[in-house]
Parts: C-alpha cells; sequence; structure tokens
C-alpha cells in the first residue's frame, strides 16, 4: 500500500511544479498564450499547463502605470518560455547556458496603480464587464505577466524613467515609454513572449447607493479585507440582511 501511496505524491508533485514558478517568491502561472495585462480571464487547467481564457477587455481611459522587474533567467523560467516561444508568433532569441555567470533577463511587468484598474472596472464604459464579473467569481483580472524581449526592447524598458499601459487602437494595448519625462516608444505584447502570468481577484463590497462594487484587487493567497467578498452576490446576500 505505501508504494502506490509514494508515486501518487510523487506524480502530484511533478504535476504541481509544472504549474507554477516561483520568481522571488511570487507564485506565477505558467503560459503558453500570449496574454495582455488587465484583461479579464478564467483559468483552464490541463495536465501540465494551466492557460488563461480571455474572456473580456477593459475600457481603460486612463494610463496605468507598469512596474518593471528586471530578472535572469534559471533552468525552470528558461524551460517555460521555450515552450511559450513555440506557440507565440514573436522572433525573440534567447541563448541560455546555466553554467555560465551572466545569464540572459526577461521582464516581470506588473501593474502598479490597483486605484486606477478599480477605478475603471466601476465607471459606467465597464458596465458589461462588471456585471460579467459579479456573475463569476472565478474570473480574475491579469495583473501581472513575465515576457521575454529581444535586447532592444528589454534594454529599452530597463532604461526608461516610466512605462505606462495604453490603449493604442481599438482594445489594443501597447506599453508606452517615458525617458527624462519624453514619450520614446511603444512595445506592443506581440513582440515579446509571455510565459508566465499572476491574476488577482475582486474584492466586492456595497456603496452609498446601496449597490455593490469592487473596492480591492487580491491575489490568489490573500483574502479580502474585512466587510468586503470576493462574491458579489455574497455582498449583495449580506447588503440586503443588515437592510433588513
Amino acid at each position: 500500500m505505501l508504494k502506490p501511496f509514494l508515486f501518487v505524491c510523487f506524480v502530484f508533485c511533478i504535476l504541481q511544479g509544472c504549474k507554477t514558478i516561483d520568481i522571488r517568491q511570487t507564485s506565477q502561472t505558467n503560459t503558453t498564450q500570449q496574454v495582455v495585462l488587465g484583461s479579464i480571464g478564467l483559468g483552464k487547467d490541463f495536465l501540465l499547463q494551466n492557460e488563461f481564457n480571455n474572456t473580456a477587455i477593459p475600457n481603460y481611459k486612463t494610463s496605468l502605470k507598469v512596474a518593471v522587474k528586471v530578472v535572469p533567467f534559471n533552468k525552470q523560467t528558461y524551460k517555460s518560455f521555450i515552450k511559450a516561444k513555440a506557440l507565440q508568433p514573436a522572433n525573440v532569441k534567447i541563448h541560455y547556458v546555466d553554467s555560465i555567470k551572466n545569464k540572459p533577463k526577461y521582464v516581470k511587468l506588473q501593474i502598479a496603480d490597483k486605484v486606477a484598474v478599480i477605478d475603471a472596472l466601476n465607471n459606467t464604459e465597464n458596465t458589461s464587464v462588471k456585471k460579467y464579473l459579479s456573475n463569476n467569481t472565478n474570473a480574475t483580472v491579469l495583473t501581472s505577466i513575465s515576457l521575454a524581449l529581444n535586447q532592444n526592447n528589454l534594454d529599452a524598458l530597463t532604461h526608461a524613467d516610466a512605462v505606462f499601459l495604453i490603449e493604442k487602437g481599438l482594445k489594443t494595448y501597447v506599453l508606452k515609454l517615458y525617458k527624462d519625462g519624453k514619450q520614446t516608444q511603444f512595445i506592443q505584447f506581440n513582440q515579446g513572449v509571455v510565459f508566465t502570468y499572476k491574476t488577482s481577484n475582486c474584492c466586492w463590497q456595497e456603496n452609498k447607493k446601496h449597490q455593490v462594487d469592487i473596492v480591492d484587487l487580491v491575489t490568489e493567497f490573500n483574502s479580502c479585507p474585512n466587510k468586503t467578498y470576493r462574491s458579489a452576490k455574497r455582498a449583495e446576500k449580506k447588503m440586503s440582511t443588515l437592510n433588513f
């Protein structure tokens, strides 16, 4: 009986290891899809992968500040990059040798202005998106990605003073870079290879008009603040109870 149990545990650990990567103590989920910051979606579990099923793209009328972190590849992240590269159109060339001290690098991009995202999702231009989120507790906002780029774009991101997510074309979002107070260039997400992502869940609460609003965004392993709920329906139920 012991041997089958150990085998099952071993397989489970392997599968779990294939699904997530730990990047400086931040859990990321592997993907082979080209995903974009700020989009809404649902996770799709496969045997060795957890893909992100895009279901909605909110309207972000205000540019969103993006935090940029440059991270060196390791064996695990490079393997994830290779898998993603095979299924994405960008011709990004990364040469990784484990024995060489100076490793190639990629960027971890994270939406830094959470308040701006929350305001946008509650605004009237995103009424249908907000309704969708309220009816689908498993739907999440994509708030962080790992992106491999060719050296010129990597250098531009590394040396930029500020980076923003902006709409350029109908619901087409790109990165806008600034240096010394001047716009330097745009980088499209399909110019790189996305190989991990991280999402955030909505926290709901009653507003002054006795309606439910999104009041916070929390990652998978964090709880919503006191008196807020991941389920809009639960917030509505709590609101009805208190009003009664």
